[in-house]
Parts: structure tokens; C-alpha cells; sequence
């Protein structure tokens, strides 16, 4: 199985909020930098599950797009937008870039790049900006149709 379609198995149970499912795509030696750089990378599974049962405790709706990627051996870059419905009704938009390199099947090393100032006002306002809200209607290879 290719590392593209390994990771739109994992949108998919992410989706679908099963952390049992998402946990089977990820290394027991994960490095996750999934903050843009503002804050630690998470390390190891468990650290890893942690992160994500909180973060979907936040979270009433997924729409993980995916719009571009390049996969070349064990890396795979993407390009995408995260949107959630929050469960007091708010919606995050955010753009990015990223980064998985595969070791085993699996993702060993994740690093996403996007701009933080997005992220925080939005979880704050529950107003996705308008130069996010125009990246979301590109066409998808995952995610909610434009």
C-alpha cells in the first residue's frame, strides 16, 4: 500500500472519531510537531493518543482536506486544510503544509507547518479570516467537496 493511501485511511478514521483506528497508522516512536513551531513536539504513541483524545474531545466535526501531496520512498508532503466544528459550535479553519516520513508502514515523524495567529483567533472567535475561508474551496483528494 502506498504512504498516500495509508494516510487517507487514517483521514478517514479520524473522520470518523475512532483514535483505535488512527493509532494503528502511527510508530510507537512518533515525533509530532503538529503546533507550527509554537509549542513542544509530542513524543511517542501514548503521548500521541493523548493529544488526539483531547483534541476530539474539542471537537464535534472533522473536514480534513487534503488537496495536493508528493510522495517520494518513506516521505509524503501534503498540502491541506484542517476545519473542525468545535463542540460549542465554533469554526477553525487552518491551512498548512506538512511533513510525514514513514519508517514500517507507519508514520515516525510528523511536522506541520501553519500559521498560529490563525489558530488562536479562531479558537477565540469561532470566525474562520477570509484568507483562510478562500483555501478551502480548492479541489480535494480528501475531504468535503468544493
Amino acid at each position: 500500500m502506498s504512504n498516500i493511501n495509508r494516510l487517507l485511511d487514517m483521514i478517514a478514521a479520524w473522520g470518523r472519531q475512532d483514535l483505535n483506528a488512527v493509532m494503528t497508522f502511527i510508530h510507537d516512536d512518533i515525533e509530532w510537531n503538529n503546533s507550527g513551531g509554537f509549542r513542544a513536539p509530542v513524543k511517542g504513541k501514548a503521548a500521541m493518543r493523548e493529544a488526539l483524545e483531547q483534541m476530539a474531545s474539542t471537537i464535534a466535526e472533522s473536514r480534513w482536506r487534503l488537496f495536493d501531496y508528493v510522495e517520494d520512498g518513506d516521505n509524503l508532503w501534503m498540502e491541506g486544510a484542517d476545519e473542525f466544528i468545535l463542540t460549542d459550535g465554533k469554526r477553525v479553519a487552518i491551512p498548512y503544509m506538512g511533513m510525514l516520513e514513514y519508517r514500517d508502514g507507519v508514520i515516525h515523524r510528523w511536522r506541520e507547518y501553519y500559521n498560529g495567529y490563525l489558530h488562536t483567533t479562531q479558537h477565540k472567535t469561532g470566525v474562520v479570516a477570509p484568507e483562510a475561508e478562500v483555501m478551502l474551496d480548492r479541489p480535494v483528494i480528501t475531504g468535503p467537496k468544493a
